[in-house]
């Protein structure tokens, strides 16, 4: 794969252009002490990592992923996992599975195997792990979409069950851990959820005149959440408490965007997805790719916060 970095005149803002345009990119994940960048292609089904000198190379084939793609990823710097989360059906990628299948790798980076495979011991009919986040304890926390709960992988027992069913709440996506509070902040069609850890109290942030519906992606830095929402990436500040958001800010937009899923902080810097393609380069109808010709080259754009 032929990359291209383009720094610009601002040193604030630098594009990372990739000319494999058919690798339809979902999940980022940021190592802070090797500076790389990782992001999953769910068509390709593989992982590639970006270095900050713009060098790129294939970190996790498809012989990993068999079946599934790379949705949702985040780094554990401390015992060097790349947690990942992987899905089939509904998505599109080169298995062309009709099936709903989901599950949780985690792969050792330094020794590049995969330490381990997690999967839902009685899974619904249809589920989706989507985003993922790590506690400091260790715990792993994802989101399972379709059924709307949150599964925990516990670092003492290493088994993956269910942590909470949200029940009201729906189509859980972006989930972040903040250690402050120790607790979970998960993006949902209905707004942003503070999960508390200790006694799995869920409260929805107040809001006035802001949406903060149907975020993908969500990362959370300093005194704002910085979210997806299709064609641009926004900060939402909150109280001190954070129970309210405040204020919102956008943070970047243009014509480029399209579908931006989902970016990860890492060392001042948000590293994101601006043009997955996710629903314009998939012939819906179909369930297939489009045509080359049709896509336009990626971009995964780092803004200093």
């Amino acid at each position: 794969m032929i990359l291209l970095l383009l720094f610009g005149c601002n040193v604030n803002k630098r594009d990372y252009i990739l000319k494999e345009k058919d690798l339809i990119p979902e999940g980022t994940a940021f190592n802070t002490e090797t500076n790389m960048i990782y992001i999953g292609s769910i068509y390709k089904q593989k992982v590639i990592g970006i270095t900050s000198k713009g060098k790129i190379r294939d970190m996790i084939g498809q012989e990993s992923f068999g079946r599934l793609s790379p949705i949702g990823m985040e780094m554990n710097v401390s015992n060097k996992i790349l947690w990942i989360n992987m899905a089939a059906a509904p998505i599109v990628n080169q298995s062309n599975v009709k099936n709903w299948e989901t599950a949780i790798m985690a792969f050792d980076i330094v020794n590049q195997k995969i330490k381990k495979t997690y999967t839902i011991e009685k899974r619904e009919t249809r589920s989706f792990f989507n985003d993922i986040t790590v506690a400091t304890s260790g715990d792993v926390y994802a989101t399972e979409t379709m059924n709307g709960k949150i599964y925990k992988i516990d670092k003492n027992t290493d088994t993956l069950d269910i942590f909470i069913d949200l029940e009201k709440y729906t189509f859980p996506n972006g989930i972040v851990y903040y250690n402050p509070l120790n607790c979970l902040f998960v993006a949902t069609n209905e707004g942003i959820l503070k999960i508390e850890l200790q006694n799995k109290m869920i409260t929805l942030l107040n809001t006035t005149n802001i949406d903060t519906k149907g975020i993908d992606g969500l990362a959370i830095y300093d005194n704002y959440f910085i979210g997806h929402q299709s064609s641009k990436v926004s900060k939402f500040y909150f109280n001190e408490d954070i129970s309210e958001i405040t204020k919102v800010e956008v943070l970047d937009s243009g014509e480029e965007f399209d579908s931006s899923t989902t970016g990860e902080i890492g060392n001042g810097y948000y590293h994101f997805i601006v043009n997955s393609q996710i629903k314009s380069g998939i012939n819906q109808k179909e369930k297939t790719i489009k045509p080359i010709d049709s896509l336009e080259k990626i971009i995964i754009r780092s803004i200093k916060l």
